[in-house]
């Protein structure tokens, strides 16, 4: 960090300025604003240029030019206006912007993680981005670009410090941590990349790419798709299985680079992964072109969820998120999963899992958990709404149509095999350890989703009932968290209003912050 102290005449404030190599950091971050953000709008006047403009390349050559000196300019700009400062009042002071000037004030009280980010090009300067996260609001989060390591760790000190003393905690957090055991857990690349054959990245690439499918399509037909067509005919002898077989060999290249990618994008952000546990605190390290490092509190663990989808069940590995607080909204579990502040182990196995989970849940072990299941009045309603009534309409489209009708017959055994799985998976248990009182939620289909929290972090806790419902004594049960809702639907009055009343007695009656 440059030693260029700048001192505001109006007020007894020292600002200062990041070193210049804060300068690329800005290159970088406002291109990759721009591809999230503005290739999305300007996508119609993309397909148009594509379709309609002759000369193509010489074009996109002047317009990449003009892109590139703006954005070389405006980051200057930006960096010359950006400056900061640590007041006296325990308080980040930032100012930045250049058409649009911004002054941001976030309070050491407010941050709820002191991020560590090495990106690639800032390793040969031994430089790193200090990232401050306001608790529950990503629009407020604060990054001090291009300062060093020592200075990065004085800043995370002197705020844990503040939040300890603030919150009167007995032990301070850096001199707890020498006395405390560290557990840690490392995942090897090879792991990661299944981690890439788990999760949906290679459906999201395809999906950006949707707009131009018809242009690719062109392209393919006339460059892959008639060369391969002709090989497969040479081979065959046969001109219409050669063109069968060619859009198969062209759809099995296309997944496997999708899939191909999916692996890639898992490795640049989780790439040698180390997870770390001491003085009731986590810190992650992972990252290819950015080593990120992550640091939480346990206490500000809202909830964990473990996950594990159709291609985990083959591969038998899980997910696992530890979530804190979200911004809030309907959207809250979506919010929380977007969160930078949310803990991610991309594949574990199930021992793994239980292991981590005791760090937070002495008592967690997923072998032992009684889950009371939803009652059977649930599988009979999704029996005949998501089974019977589509296999019908199934058999009298086929009636119409002069089709087999006993294509309704293999629709009816599907959907009712799915939605019993489904019914199976519903479940809840609940459990107390050392006075405190815990509740795991269940559901799934061909994968599974659990959720653990304890019962005082939540943040109301409500029921639905139907009029049939209440004629069979029977509700659905919804608990709002600050990271999403746990739900479980079809339990017995009784249990439903004991656990809504339960709950709410451990939020008002719990004085502890997890905030």
């Amino acid at each position: 960090m440059s030693n260029t102290t700048i001192e505001d005449k109006a007020s007894p404030i020292y600002w200062q300025k990041v070193s210049p190599w804060a300068l690329l950091y800005f290159v970088v971050h406002f291109s990759v604003r721009f591809v999230k953000d503005g290739l999305l709008n300007l996508l119609p006047m993309l397909v148009v240029f594509v379709t309609q403009v002759e000369n193509k390349l010489f074009w996109a050559q002047v317009a990449g030019g003009i892109a590139l000196i703006l954005l070389l300019v405006y980051s200057f700009l930006y960096y010359l206006n950006f400056k900061f400062s640590i007041s006296s009042d325990n308080e980040i002071l930032l100012n930045k912007g250049v058409f649009k000037k911004e002054r941001l004030t976030l309070k050491f009280g407010r941050v709820q993680n002191v991020n560590i980010a090495e990106p690639f090009y800032f390793t040969p300067v031994n430089l790193v981005n200090c990232i401050f996260d306001a608790a529950g609001s990503v629009s407020q989060e604060v990054v001090l670009p291009g300062v060093t390591q020592d200075y990065a760790q004085q800043m995370r000190k002197q705020i844990f410090d503040f939040k300890a003393q603030q919150q009167q905690e007995i032990q301070n957090t850096e001199q707890s941590e020498t006395d405390t055991i560290e557990n840690s857990l490392s995942i090897s690349n090879k792991e990661i990349a299944k981690f890439g054959l788990m999760s949906n990245m290679a459906i999201l690439a395809i999906a950006a790419v949707a707009p131009f499918i018809n242009l690719i399509v062109d392209f393919l037909e006339k460059q892959i798709i008639a060369k391969v067509e002709g090989f497969y005919q040479q081979e065959l002898g046969m001109l219409a299985s050669a063109a069968t077989f060619a859009m198969i060999t062209l759809i099995v290249l296309l997944v496997l680079v999708a899939v191909m990618l999916s692996v890639t994008m898992s490795l640049i952000r989780f790439y040698n992964f180390e997870l770390y546990f001491k003085g009731q605190k986590f810190k992650r390290i992972a990252g290819l072109l950015e080593r990120h490092q992550l640091s939480m509190s346990m206490d500000k663990v809202q909830s964990i969820v473990i996950k594990q989808n159709l291609m985990g069940r083959l591969l038998k590995r899980f997910t696992v998120e530890c979530l804190q607080a979200s911004s809030g909204g309907i959207a809250a579990g979506v919010a929380a999963k977007k969160n930078k502040q949310t803990l991610v182990l991309p594949v574990l196995n199930s021992e793994q899992v239980d292991s981590v989970c005791q760090w937070i849940y002495p008592w967690f072990n997923s072998k032992k958990l009684a889950f009371k299941r939803a009652e059977r009045a649930l599988l009979y309603k999704n029996l005949g709404f998501y089974s019977l009534l589509p296999s019908a309409l199934v058999f009298g489209f086929c009636f119409i149509a002069d089709i087999n009708t006993l294509i309704s017959l293999g629709v009816l055994v599907v959907l009712s095999g799915l939605v019993t799985l489904s019914y199976q998976r519903y479940g809840y248990y609940m459990h107390e350890d050392n006075g405190r009182y815990y509740m795991v939620v269940r559901k799934g289909m061909i994968g599974v989703h659990y959720r653990v929290f304890e019962l005082y972090k939540a943040q109301s806790a409500r029921s639905i009932s139907t009029y049939l419902m209440r004629k069979s004594g029977l509700k659905i049960l919804y608990i709002q968290l600050a990271s999403g809702f746990a739900f479980m639907p079809y339990i017995k009055q009784q249990d439903a209003d004991f656990i809504i009343d339960f709950t709410i007695k451990q939020i008002e009656s719990d004085t502890r912050s997890w905030m």
